[in-house]
């Protein structure tokens, strides 16, 4: 029997997935979705340049094409300023894009245009909300540090944010990163929404670009705890050490384990967090202990005005005896389908019990 490969259907399902794996930490001032009618001037030159993956012999795969944010955008019908496009194309040309030279020598980030803030403010006239990318790459040889560009913003990107929230009404940042960066310039400057859109392949513009315009409510969940600062995270005093070994003194109190246990209060965005344009009414229906597992039905009804997904996430408290325990571990999660509002879904999740059980290894 012959099969022909529909590669469209392949890049829509990647696209699908970018748009589900964005997490969104803060959308105010009814920043997005955007409102495909009105113009929107975007900052950045990784807006020519997405990071569809990280450095090194995963990264380095050659495909045809690379949807750029830019790019995403266009094609879902927003009005980009042209004038600031246009600025951005000419500067972009003069100042090629570092590739580096060797073996994981590309570096973490690249520079970004000095703003002209005549130009900012001639186009916050016509543009009600600017969006800013921001971007990273890491990897194989060349992990991130605590460093400006890498972990930490640089000034270029500090200076770019600062003089476009200073001139526009609504501000959205997408953070085109293969891991958390710091937060603390971020909050210091408060854009209106903030979105890790991660590193999403070829398709990556076009799956980002759905979400900002509404085609696809956000429903990803962070997968790391974003603490206020790097000191906060348990691992940070043994991290980087330059003789040849590793430490490793968290013991089972690794990422969101030590803060739920020992540090809530330094947490600034926890493990399993994600906003929605919608709302969900959550209920756990039923819980009964059958066959070696705990087996939930939770409820799940889309209370607000969008369409969307939702994820069930399950923790375990395990008792405190002779071994000390986490106050919370995930044991088990699921995603709704797409639910439109007033529509509801009964979500079945089995936790086994023997994953639950603690081991004394002495």
């Amino acid at each position: 029997m012959e099969r022909i490969l529909d590669w469209n259907k392949y890049l829509d399902t990647a696209a699908k997935m970018v748009s589900e794996g964005i997490v969104m930490l803060k959308n105010d001032n009814n920043a997005l979705p955007l409102d495909t009618d009105k113009e929107v001037a975007v900052f950045g030159r990784i807006q020519f340049h997405y990071y569809k993956s990280g450095t090194g012999s995963g990264g380095m795969v050659n495909v045809t094409k690379v949807v750029n944010i830019l790019d995403g955008l266009i094609d879902n019908g927003v009005k980009v300023n042209e004038k600031l496009l246009d600025t951005y194309r000419k500067w972009d040309k003069e100042n090629p894009f570092d590739l580096g030279e060797g073996w994981g020598g590309e570096p973490w980030s690249q520079k970004e245009m000095l703003l002209d803030e005549g130009l900012v403010r001639e186009t916050a006239k016509s543009c009600e909300t600017a969006i800013v990318i921001i971007g990273r790459t890491a990897g194989e040889e060349q992990d991130n540090r605590l460093e400006a560009g890498s972990y930490l913003l640089s000034d270029d990107e500090i200076e770019m944010l600062t003089v476009v929230r200073e001139n526009y009404k609504k501000v959205v940042l997408l953070l085109n990163v293969g891991n958390i960066i710091d937060m603390t310039d971020i909050n210091r400057i408060a854009p209106d929404a903030v979105l890790y859109v991660w590193q999403g392949g070829m398709t990556g513009g076009k799956g980002t670009a759905d979400v900002l315009t509404g085609k696809v409510s956000p429903s990803g969940k962070l997968p790391d705890t974003i603490a206020y600062k790097a000191s906060d995270y348990p691992s940070d005093a043994n991290f980087g050490r330059e003789e040849n070994r590793d430490i490793y003194a968290e013991d089972i109190y690794v990422g969101y384990r030590y803060f739920e246990t020992f540090a809530k209060e330094k947490v600034l965005y926890p493990f399993g967090f994600g906003l929605s344009y919608t709302e969900f009414e959550i209920k756990t229906e039923k819980a009964e202990i059958t066959e070696g597992a705990v087996k939930l039905s939770v409820s799940v009804k889309n209370i607000g005005s969008y369409k969307g997904k939702e994820v069930i996430e399950v923790y375990c408290e395990a008792p405190q005896g002779r071994l000390g325990k986490a106050a919370r571990v995930l044991c088990g999660f699921e995603k709704t389908k797409e639910l439109v509002p007033q529509e509801e879904q009964v979500v079945e999740i089995a936790v086994d019990i023997a994953k639950l059980a603690s081991y004394d290894d002495s």
